[in-house]
Order: structure tokens, then C-alpha cells, then sequence
């Protein structure tokens, strides 16, 4: 069967989920269409989110679901990707199990889907199109709501023995540390995502220190559990000099630098692709990441490791997506 000229990505996080139509010669998003994700989400009503953005993305693109080779999941989760299934998530709906995404997407399009973890799907988008390309062996992370990761090598992901490879943000990097999303503890994940950036900086708040925060988000509480500080705002309070969140972001990139020095040593990347909100936003966080990686790895390893910022921005997702779905169709 001749393969067509688009495919459907959607990129399922822990703050938004965003759909869109790729046009696979080039990577260029066609049309696209954006909802925010929720944590108590029934798994019909999760379902609904993604069907939502995968039709406002066919709108916006103006083209019909018959026009496309298939279409594409990426969701922050532990996924069976033979079965299509979400089996489960540390930082979306917990009460999701064993959710056959892929089935219910391919009864209501009438499509193939495929189902993967949302940063195995944000390597490919960087591999095909952004700053992987040229490169068949790095590691790629996001930093969000969680820490992500993901595997290439030879210029395949490696999925590992359950398909779970990669994810460095569930690595301990505190014995008998923070409690993670996923329930244990001392993940990396506890200590540099954004919501962990985010506790740090309202516990901060409630001893009684003061930040530039309260300005950027009026009628902030720093004792709702709820709150989420966005990366914009910390790019604002870095930029001013802000002492508690310059000091809380610096001390993010520095864990993620010691998460991402063990991979150094351990897998031996040529390159290191970070990626996510606050990459994007806080070069502070990137420059500490990249200094503590270098200077905790071995030496040798350390040194001639590449470390790039992703270059697709909020798109690697989506596009990854969509190239995955063209794959399997």
C-alpha cells in the first residue's frame, strides 16, 4: 500500500496534550490543536481528551482522517507497545490501568495506532527531524511535569525487555530520599522535574523567604498543593535575579547533571538531547545540567559527550508521533 503524505501525532504530557497533523516528507505540523491534561481523568475521559485534539488538529489542518497513514500516541506512562496499552502512569490519572488506547483509537478512525512512551516518541521526532539528526546513538531526556527518557542506539530505540528503557527520571539518585510520583523514593525525578522545581519554591515561600513568584502569579498560596509554577515564570524570576528560584533551579540542573552522568557512564552516549518546558525556557538549568554532567562522569566519557538542547521544541512529540504511526501503517 502507498504510504501517504501525512500522519496524526499526539503528544499526551502532564500539563497539556497537543495533536497534530505532521506532513511526513518534511516534519512540518500541518495544523494542530491543543487541551490541557488532568490528573483525575477516567479512562474514558482520557480517551476523550485525545480524541478531541486529534480532531481539532484535522480541522485546523483541513485535512480528513482518510488522508493520513495512521496515528500516533506519546504518553508520559509505562505503554505496551505490541498491545497498544497504557498499563499505567506516575503523574497523569494513577487510576488508568491496562487502557487499550490503541484499539479504541483504530475502532473510532478506522486507522493504525501506535501507542509509546512520550519521550521514546519525542527521540524519534529529534532523530528524523531536530537535533538527532546525523547522530544513531544518544540519549534523549525531557524535563516537565516528570523526567523522561529514552534510548537510541544504532539508530533505533532501545525499548528494553518490557519497553520501559530509558527512563532515567525514576533513577535513585537519593537513598531513602523524596518520595516520587511513582511511589518510591530518591528518583531524579523528585529532585528536577518542575513540579519538584515548583515544591522547593513554595516550601521556600512558606519559611517565610520572599520571591519575585508571588509577583509573577497574583494571589499565589504557597500552601496549595495544586500549584504549578510554569516555566515562563522562572525564566522571569531568573532573569531578575531572583535569589530562591535562581538558587532552586541551579540546584535542579545540578541532580539532573548526576542522573545524567551515571547514563554517561554506564551507556557511553555520543550525544545528550535535553528537551521539555524548562529546558526550553531557563538556560540556567540546561548550563548547570551540563556542567555537574561533565563533572561527575569519567573524565574521557565526560568530555567528549555531546549535550544539545532539542530543537523541536514543543514539537518533537507530535512529530515522533506521526512517524511512528507511518511506521507501523
Amino acid at each position: 500500500m502507498a504510504k501517504k503524505k501525512y500522519a496524526i501525532g499526539v503528544d499526551f504530557g502532564g500539563t497539556k496534550v497537543l495533536g497534530a497533523v505532521v506532513e511526513l516528507a518534511t516534519g512540518k505540523v500541518k495544523g494542530e490543536y491543543k487541551v490541557a491534561s488532568s490528573a483525575y481523568d477516567s479512562g474514558d475521559a482520557l480517551m476523550d481528551r485525545i480524541y478531541e485534539v486529534i480532531d481539532g488538529a484535522l480541522v485546523a489542518a483541513d485535512v480528513k482522517a482518510s488522508e493520513c497513514d495512521g496515528i500516533g500516541v506519546g504518553i508520559a506512562g509505562q505503554v505496551d507497545a505490541d498491545r497498544g496499552l497504557l498499563i499505567g502512569t506516575a503523574n497523569l490519572s494513577r487510576s488508568v490501568v491496562d487502557l487499550p488506547m490503541g484499539a479504541n483509537i483504530t475502532k473510532k478512525y478506522k486507522l493504525p495506532a501506535a501507542i509509546r512512551n512520550d519521550v521514546q516518541i519525542a527521540a524519534v521526532g529529534e532523530a528524523r527531524f531536530g537535533a538527532g539528526v546525523g547522530c544513531d546513538d544518544f540519549l534523549c531526556v525531557f524535563i516537565g511535569t516528570g523526567i523522561g527518557g529514552a534510548i537510541v542506539k544504532n539508530g533505533q530505540i532501545l525499548p528494553g525487555f518490557s519497553g520501559n528503557a530509558g527512563e532515567i527520571g525514576h533513577t535513585t539518585i537519593e537513598a531513602h530520599g523524596r518520595i516520587c510520583g511513582c511511589g518510591a523514593r530518591g528518583h531524579l525525578e523528585a529532585y528536577a522535574s518542575r513540579t519538584a522545581i515548583t515544591k522547593v519554591i513554595l516550601g521556600e515561600l512558606r519559611r517565610g523567604r520572599t520571591s519575585v513568584v508571588t509577583d509573577l502569579i497574583p494571589g499565589l498560596d504557597p500552601t496549595d498543593a495544586g500549584v504549578a509554577i510554569k516555566s515562563g515564570v522562572l525564566k522571569k524570576a531568573v532573569k531578575a535575579g531572583d535569589v530562591v528560584v535562581t538558587e532552586t533551579v541551579t540546584e535542579a540542573g545540578k541532580y539532573i547533571g548526576l542522573g545524567l552522568a551515571s547514563m554517561v557512564n554506564f551507556v557511553n552516549p555520543q550525544r545528550i538531547i535535553l528537551g521539555g518546558g524548562v529546558v526550553d525556557s531557563v538556560d540556567l538549568l540546561f548550563e548547570s545540567a551540563e556542567y555537574w554532567t561533565r563533572h561527575e562522569a569519567l573524565p574521557y566519557a565526560g568530555k567528549m559527550v555531546e549535550i544539545e538542547k532539542a530543537k523541536l521544541g514543543d514539537y518533537s512529540g507530535v512529530i515522533g508521533a506521526a512517524v511512528i504511526a507511518s511506521e507501523v501503517a
